[in-house]
Protein backbone atom coordinates (compact mmCIF):
# COMPACT_ATOMS: atom_id res chain seq x y z
CA UNK A 1 0.00 0.00 0.00
CA UNK A 2 1.32 3.45 -0.93
CA UNK A 3 0.39 5.88 1.84
CA UNK A 4 0.22 9.64 1.32
CA UNK A 5 -0.96 12.37 3.70
CA UNK A 6 -4.73 12.89 3.50
CA UNK A 7 -5.90 15.97 5.39
CA UNK A 8 -9.45 17.06 6.13
CA UNK A 9 -10.28 19.99 8.43
CA UNK A 10 -6.70 19.95 9.79
CA UNK A 11 -6.99 16.27 10.69
CA UNK A 12 -4.51 13.82 9.15
CA UNK A 13 -6.56 10.79 8.15
CA UNK A 14 -3.64 8.56 7.17
CA UNK A 15 -0.52 7.37 8.99
CA UNK A 16 2.73 5.93 7.67
CA UNK A 17 4.01 2.91 9.65
CA UNK A 18 7.71 3.50 8.94
CA UNK A 19 7.44 7.17 9.81
CA UNK A 20 5.50 6.46 13.01
CA UNK A 21 8.23 4.02 14.02
CA UNK A 22 10.85 6.68 13.35
CA UNK A 23 8.84 9.21 15.37
CA UNK A 24 8.71 6.86 18.37
CA UNK A 25 12.33 5.72 18.02
CA UNK A 26 13.54 9.32 17.97
CA UNK A 27 11.76 10.07 21.23
CA UNK A 28 13.04 6.91 22.90
CA UNK A 29 16.59 7.67 21.76
CA UNK A 30 16.29 11.20 23.15
CA UNK A 31 14.92 9.89 26.46
CA UNK A 32 17.87 7.51 26.81
CA UNK A 33 20.09 10.58 26.86
CA UNK A 34 18.26 12.10 29.84
CA UNK A 35 19.25 11.53 33.45
CA UNK A 36 17.24 8.74 35.11
CA UNK A 37 14.92 9.46 38.03
CA UNK A 38 13.17 7.37 40.66
CA UNK A 39 9.56 7.16 39.57
CA UNK A 40 6.59 4.82 39.89
CA UNK A 41 6.89 1.09 39.32
CA UNK A 42 3.49 0.37 37.72
CA UNK A 43 1.72 2.98 35.59
CA UNK A 44 -1.60 3.04 33.76
CA UNK A 45 -1.90 5.71 31.06
CA UNK A 46 -5.34 6.47 29.67
CA UNK A 47 -4.54 7.81 26.21
CA UNK A 48 -0.87 6.87 25.91
CA UNK A 49 -0.60 6.28 22.15
CA UNK A 50 0.22 9.77 20.87
CA UNK A 51 0.98 13.35 21.84
CA UNK A 52 1.42 14.10 25.52
CA UNK A 53 0.29 10.59 26.50
CA UNK A 54 2.96 8.91 24.39
CA UNK A 55 5.64 11.34 25.63
CA UNK A 56 4.54 10.55 29.17
CA UNK A 57 4.85 6.82 28.56
CA UNK A 58 8.32 7.16 27.08
CA UNK A 59 9.59 9.46 29.85
CA UNK A 60 8.28 7.19 32.62
CA UNK A 61 9.40 3.93 31.01
CA UNK A 62 12.83 4.95 29.74
CA UNK A 63 13.88 7.48 32.38
CA UNK A 64 11.79 6.39 35.35
CA UNK A 65 12.05 2.62 34.87
CA UNK A 66 8.28 2.16 34.98
CA UNK A 67 6.23 -0.78 33.75
CA UNK A 68 3.43 0.73 31.68
CA UNK A 69 -0.09 -0.16 30.62
CA UNK A 70 -1.61 1.96 27.87
CA UNK A 71 -5.36 2.22 27.23
CA UNK A 72 -6.10 3.84 23.87
CA UNK A 73 -8.73 3.84 21.14
CA UNK A 74 -6.90 2.93 17.93
CA UNK A 75 -7.62 0.96 14.76
CA UNK A 76 -5.31 -1.11 12.58
CA UNK A 77 -5.07 -1.16 8.79
CA UNK A 78 -8.10 -2.46 6.92
CA UNK A 79 -8.84 -2.30 3.22
CA UNK A 80 -7.78 1.14 1.97
CA UNK A 81 -7.27 2.44 5.48
CA UNK A 82 -3.72 2.80 6.73
CA UNK A 83 -4.51 2.39 10.42
CA UNK A 84 -4.19 5.20 12.94
CA UNK A 85 -0.92 6.76 14.01
CA UNK A 86 -1.56 5.58 17.56
CA UNK A 87 -1.86 1.98 16.34
CA UNK A 88 1.59 2.13 14.75
CA UNK A 89 3.03 4.12 17.67
CA UNK A 90 1.94 1.39 20.08
CA UNK A 91 3.59 -1.32 17.99
CA UNK A 92 6.76 0.73 17.60
CA UNK A 93 6.97 1.39 21.34
CA UNK A 94 6.50 -2.27 22.25
CA UNK A 95 9.11 -3.35 19.71
CA UNK A 96 11.63 -0.73 20.85
CA UNK A 97 11.18 -1.74 24.50
CA UNK A 98 11.10 -5.53 24.03
CA UNK A 99 14.62 -6.00 25.43
CA UNK A 100 14.19 -3.54 28.29
CA UNK A 101 13.96 -4.80 31.88
CA UNK A 102 10.50 -3.23 32.14
CA UNK A 103 7.21 -4.71 30.88
CA UNK A 104 4.56 -3.01 28.75
CA UNK A 105 1.01 -3.78 27.71
CA UNK A 106 -1.58 -2.15 25.43
CA UNK A 107 -5.35 -2.32 25.67
CA UNK A 108 -7.31 -1.07 22.66
CA UNK A 109 -10.88 0.09 23.08
CA UNK A 110 -13.23 2.72 24.48
CA UNK A 111 -11.59 4.07 27.63
CA UNK A 112 -14.97 5.31 28.89
CA UNK A 113 -16.54 1.84 28.85
CA UNK A 114 -16.92 -0.42 31.86
CA UNK A 115 -15.83 -3.35 29.66
CA UNK A 116 -12.35 -1.91 29.19
CA UNK A 117 -12.05 -1.08 32.88
CA UNK A 118 -12.89 -4.69 33.70
CA UNK A 119 -10.30 -5.97 31.22
CA UNK A 120 -7.55 -3.81 32.71
CA UNK A 121 -8.53 -4.78 36.26
CA UNK A 122 -8.54 -8.48 35.33
CA UNK A 123 -5.02 -8.08 33.90
CA UNK A 124 -3.80 -6.38 37.09
CA UNK A 125 -5.30 -9.07 39.30
CA UNK A 126 -3.94 -11.94 37.22
CA UNK A 127 -0.42 -10.56 37.64
CA UNK A 128 -0.86 -9.36 41.21
CA UNK A 129 -0.08 -5.78 40.17
CA UNK A 130 -1.06 -2.71 42.15
CA UNK A 131 -0.76 0.64 40.42
CA UNK A 132 1.47 3.47 41.65
CA UNK A 133 0.32 6.04 39.08
CA UNK A 134 -2.58 6.67 36.71
CA UNK A 135 -2.15 9.32 34.01
CA UNK A 136 -5.38 10.56 32.44
CA UNK A 137 -4.41 12.00 29.05
CA UNK A 138 -7.57 11.38 27.11
CA UNK A 139 -8.56 13.60 24.17
CA UNK A 140 -11.91 12.39 22.85
CA UNK A 141 -14.44 14.07 20.62
CA UNK A 142 -17.32 11.90 21.75
CA UNK A 143 -18.36 9.54 24.52
CA UNK A 144 -20.91 6.74 24.55
CA UNK A 145 -23.34 7.05 27.45
CA UNK A 146 -23.90 3.49 28.66
CA UNK A 147 -26.91 4.50 30.75
CA UNK A 148 -28.87 6.04 27.85
CA UNK A 149 -27.27 4.15 24.95
CA UNK A 150 -26.53 7.45 23.23
CA UNK A 151 -23.37 8.88 21.68
CA UNK A 152 -22.60 12.28 23.19
CA UNK A 153 -20.36 14.65 21.20
CA UNK A 154 -18.27 17.55 22.46
CA UNK A 155 -18.46 21.01 20.88
CA UNK A 156 -15.67 23.51 20.26
CA UNK A 157 -17.65 26.70 20.72
CA UNK A 158 -17.57 30.03 22.49
CA UNK A 159 -19.94 30.96 25.30
CA UNK A 160 -22.10 34.08 25.25
CA UNK A 161 -21.42 35.29 21.71
CA UNK A 162 -19.89 33.95 18.51
CA UNK A 163 -16.29 34.75 17.65
CA UNK A 164 -14.55 35.27 14.30
CA UNK A 165 -10.84 34.69 13.92
CA UNK A 166 -8.14 33.45 11.60
CA UNK A 167 -6.62 30.00 11.46
CA UNK A 168 -4.23 28.02 9.25
CA UNK A 169 -5.74 25.58 6.79
CA UNK A 170 -2.96 23.02 6.62
CA UNK A 171 -4.10 21.22 3.46
CA UNK A 172 -4.07 24.38 1.33
CA UNK A 173 -1.39 26.26 3.32
CA UNK A 174 -3.59 29.31 3.52
CA UNK A 175 -5.14 31.51 6.15
CA UNK A 176 -8.88 31.20 6.63
CA UNK A 177 -11.34 33.27 8.59
CA UNK A 178 -13.58 31.12 10.70
CA UNK A 179 -16.57 31.98 12.85
CA UNK A 180 -17.15 29.90 15.95
CA UNK A 181 -20.77 29.87 17.10
CA UNK A 182 -21.82 30.35 20.69
CA UNK A 183 -22.85 27.20 22.53
CA UNK A 184 -26.19 26.61 24.19
CA UNK A 185 -26.51 25.05 27.65
CA UNK A 186 -26.94 21.54 26.26
CA UNK A 187 -23.76 21.80 24.19
CA UNK A 188 -21.81 23.07 27.19
CA UNK A 189 -23.05 20.15 29.30
CA UNK A 190 -22.22 17.65 26.54
CA UNK A 191 -18.69 18.99 26.21
CA UNK A 192 -18.16 18.71 29.97
CA UNK A 193 -19.54 15.16 29.89
CA UNK A 194 -17.06 14.12 27.19
CA UNK A 195 -13.98 16.17 28.07
CA UNK A 196 -14.38 16.90 31.78
CA UNK A 197 -13.36 14.90 34.82
CA UNK A 198 -16.16 12.33 34.83
CA UNK A 199 -14.21 9.67 32.95
CA UNK A 200 -11.15 10.17 35.16
CA UNK A 201 -13.25 9.85 38.31
CA UNK A 202 -14.86 6.64 37.03
CA UNK A 203 -11.47 5.03 36.42
CA UNK A 204 -10.28 5.84 39.94
CA UNK A 205 -13.53 4.58 41.47
CA UNK A 206 -13.29 1.29 39.55
CA UNK A 207 -9.65 0.75 40.52
CA UNK A 208 -10.31 1.55 44.18
CA UNK A 209 -13.27 -0.84 44.26
CA UNK A 210 -11.05 -3.57 42.75
CA UNK A 211 -8.30 -2.92 45.33
CA UNK A 212 -5.55 -2.56 42.71
CA UNK A 213 -3.98 0.70 43.96
CA UNK A 214 -0.80 0.87 46.03
CA UNK A 215 -0.24 3.00 49.08
CA UNK A 216 1.19 6.33 47.94
CA UNK A 217 -0.78 6.07 44.69
CA UNK A 218 -0.81 9.21 42.53
CA UNK A 219 -2.96 10.24 39.61
CA UNK A 220 -2.50 13.20 37.28
CA UNK A 221 -4.41 14.73 34.40
CA UNK A 222 -3.45 17.46 31.97
CA UNK A 223 -5.22 20.77 31.57
CA UNK A 224 -4.53 23.89 29.51
CA UNK A 225 -5.00 27.47 30.63
CA UNK A 226 -3.37 29.67 28.01
CA UNK A 227 -3.23 33.45 27.74
CA UNK A 228 -5.37 36.23 26.32
CA UNK A 229 -4.64 35.25 22.71
CA UNK A 230 -6.53 31.96 23.08
CA UNK A 231 -8.93 32.76 25.91
CA UNK A 232 -12.05 33.49 23.82
CA UNK A 233 -12.05 30.15 22.00
CA UNK A 234 -10.41 28.03 24.68
CA UNK A 235 -10.55 28.88 28.39
CA UNK A 236 -13.72 30.97 28.15
CA UNK A 237 -15.38 28.52 25.75
CA UNK A 238 -16.88 25.07 26.04
CA UNK A 239 -13.46 23.42 26.29
CA UNK A 240 -12.59 25.69 29.18
CA UNK A 241 -15.72 24.62 31.03
CA UNK A 242 -14.65 21.00 30.58
CA UNK A 243 -11.15 21.79 31.85
CA UNK A 244 -12.59 23.53 34.92
CA UNK A 245 -14.61 20.38 35.63
CA UNK A 246 -11.43 18.32 35.26
CA UNK A 247 -9.63 20.57 37.72
CA UNK A 248 -12.47 20.35 40.26
CA UNK A 249 -12.38 16.57 39.89
CA UNK A 250 -8.72 16.62 40.89
CA UNK A 251 -9.58 18.45 44.11
CA UNK A 252 -12.23 15.87 45.03
CA UNK A 253 -10.02 12.92 44.11
CA UNK A 254 -7.11 14.36 46.07
CA UNK A 255 -9.13 14.36 49.29
CA UNK A 256 -10.11 10.71 48.80
CA UNK A 257 -6.65 9.49 47.82
CA UNK A 258 -4.94 11.27 50.71
CA UNK A 259 -7.33 9.62 53.14
CA UNK A 260 -7.25 6.09 51.71
CA UNK A 261 -3.75 5.74 50.24
CA UNK A 262 -1.69 8.68 51.51
CA UNK A 263 -1.69 9.53 47.82
CA UNK A 264 -2.64 12.53 45.74
CA UNK A 265 -4.47 13.69 42.62
CA UNK A 266 -2.74 16.33 40.53
CA UNK A 267 -3.52 18.65 37.66
CA UNK A 268 -0.74 19.91 35.43
CA UNK A 269 -1.21 22.80 33.02
CA UNK A 270 0.79 21.91 29.91
CA UNK A 271 2.18 24.25 27.32
CA UNK A 272 0.57 24.52 23.89
CA UNK A 273 2.02 22.11 21.31
CA UNK A 274 1.00 20.32 18.13
CA UNK A 275 -1.31 17.44 19.00
CA UNK A 276 -4.22 15.74 17.25
CA UNK A 277 -6.55 17.81 19.41
CA UNK A 278 -4.83 21.21 19.28
CA UNK A 279 -4.59 21.52 15.49
CA UNK A 280 -8.35 21.06 15.25
CA UNK A 281 -9.12 24.07 17.48
CA UNK A 282 -9.62 27.31 15.50
CA UNK A 283 -6.80 29.85 15.85
CA UNK A 284 -4.55 27.42 17.78
CA UNK A 285 -2.35 26.62 14.73
CA UNK A 286 -1.42 30.31 14.41
CA UNK A 287 -0.97 30.68 18.16
CA UNK A 288 1.28 27.60 18.43
CA UNK A 289 3.35 28.73 15.43
CA UNK A 290 3.92 32.15 16.98
CA UNK A 291 4.61 30.57 20.36
CA UNK A 292 7.25 28.28 18.85
CA UNK A 293 8.88 31.32 17.27
CA UNK A 294 8.90 33.36 20.48
CA UNK A 295 10.04 30.59 22.82
CA UNK A 296 12.86 29.58 20.48
CA UNK A 297 14.00 33.18 20.19
CA UNK A 298 14.04 33.51 24.00
CA UNK A 299 15.83 30.17 24.41
CA UNK A 300 13.10 28.55 26.52
CA UNK A 301 11.59 26.11 24.03
CA UNK A 302 11.39 22.39 24.76
CA UNK A 303 10.08 19.33 22.96
CA UNK A 304 6.93 17.55 24.06
CA UNK A 305 9.13 14.78 25.52
CA UNK A 306 11.34 17.23 27.42
CA UNK A 307 8.18 18.86 28.77
CA UNK A 308 6.79 15.63 30.25
CA UNK A 309 10.19 14.42 31.45
CA UNK A 310 10.61 17.65 33.42
CA UNK A 311 7.09 17.28 34.84
CA UNK A 312 7.64 13.82 36.30
CA UNK A 313 11.32 14.13 37.26
CA UNK A 314 11.12 17.55 38.88
CA UNK A 315 7.52 18.11 39.92
CA UNK A 316 5.60 14.86 40.41
CA UNK A 317 8.46 12.74 41.81
CA UNK A 318 10.95 15.52 42.52
CA UNK A 319 11.22 18.48 44.89
CA UNK A 320 10.81 21.29 42.36
CA UNK A 321 7.03 21.44 42.20
CA UNK A 322 5.71 24.75 40.82
CA UNK A 323 2.06 25.24 41.79
CA UNK A 324 -0.40 28.12 41.67
CA UNK A 325 -2.92 29.24 44.31
CA UNK A 326 -5.34 26.54 43.11
CA UNK A 327 -2.79 23.76 43.54
CA UNK A 328 -2.28 23.23 39.81
CA UNK A 329 1.23 22.30 38.65
CA UNK A 330 2.23 25.07 36.27
CA UNK A 331 4.33 23.59 33.49
CA UNK A 332 3.16 26.49 31.29
CA UNK A 333 5.11 29.18 33.15
CA UNK A 334 7.53 29.65 30.26
CA UNK A 335 4.71 29.98 27.72
CA UNK A 336 2.86 32.52 29.89
CA UNK A 337 5.88 34.67 30.66
CA UNK A 338 4.65 38.24 29.92
CA UNK A 339 7.49 38.86 27.45
CA UNK A 340 6.64 35.66 25.53
CA UNK A 341 2.92 36.41 25.49
CA UNK A 342 3.47 39.99 24.31
CA UNK A 343 5.62 38.81 21.43
CA UNK A 344 3.10 36.11 20.49
CA UNK A 345 0.21 38.58 20.60
CA UNK A 346 2.10 41.14 18.51
CA UNK A 347 3.02 38.53 15.90
CA UNK A 348 -0.52 37.22 15.66
CA UNK A 349 -1.82 40.72 14.99
CA UNK A 350 0.69 41.53 12.24
CA UNK A 351 0.77 38.35 10.17
CA UNK A 352 -0.42 38.00 6.62
CA UNK A 353 -0.61 35.04 4.26
CA UNK A 354 2.99 35.52 3.18
CA UNK A 355 4.74 36.22 6.48
CA UNK A 356 2.99 33.43 8.43
CA UNK A 357 4.44 30.72 6.20
CA UNK A 358 7.91 32.29 6.12
CA UNK A 359 8.12 32.19 9.90
CA UNK A 360 10.35 29.46 11.36
CA UNK A 361 7.74 28.74 14.04
CA UNK A 362 5.16 27.89 11.39
CA UNK A 363 7.63 25.68 9.55
CA UNK A 364 8.27 23.79 12.78
CA UNK A 365 4.52 23.55 13.42
CA UNK A 366 4.03 21.92 10.02
CA UNK A 367 6.97 19.54 10.55
CA UNK A 368 5.52 18.46 13.90
CA UNK A 369 2.06 18.06 12.37
CA UNK A 370 3.25 15.69 9.64
CA UNK A 371 5.72 13.74 11.77
CA UNK A 372 2.96 13.10 14.31
CA UNK A 373 1.51 10.72 11.68
CA UNK A 374 4.80 9.49 10.26
CA UNK A 375 5.24 11.86 7.33
CA UNK A 376 8.00 14.32 6.45
CA UNK A 377 11.11 12.18 6.99
CA UNK A 378 13.57 12.84 4.16
CA UNK A 379 15.04 9.33 4.11
CA UNK A 380 11.69 7.50 3.89
CA UNK A 381 10.43 6.75 0.39
CA UNK A 382 6.77 7.73 0.54
CA UNK A 383 6.22 6.51 -3.02
CA UNK A 384 7.18 2.95 -2.05
CA UNK A 385 4.66 0.24 -1.30
CA UNK A 386 4.37 -0.53 2.43
CA UNK A 387 3.29 -4.03 3.49
CA UNK A 388 0.83 -3.58 6.36
CA UNK A 389 0.59 -7.12 7.67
Amino acid sequence: MIIKPLIRSNVLLTAHPLGCRRHVDEQIAAARGFAPFEGPRHVLIIGGSSGYGLATRIALAVCGGANTINMSYESGPKGERSGTAGWWNNLAFLDAMKDAPTSHKDFLGDAFSMTMKQQVIAFLRERNIKLDLLVYSLAAGSRYDETTNELVRSHIKTIGASSTGTTIDIASLSLQNITVAAANEREIAETVYVMGGGGWNEWIDALMDADVLNQGFKTISYTYIGGSATERIYRSGTIGHAKEDLEQTAIRLDETLKRRYRGEALISSSKAVVTKASVFIPQMPIYVSCLYEAMARHGVDETILEHKYRLFKDMVYGAKRNVDDQGRIRMDHRELDPAIQKEVFDRMNHLDETSIFEMSGTKRFLVDFYKMNGFGYDDIDYDADVPLE
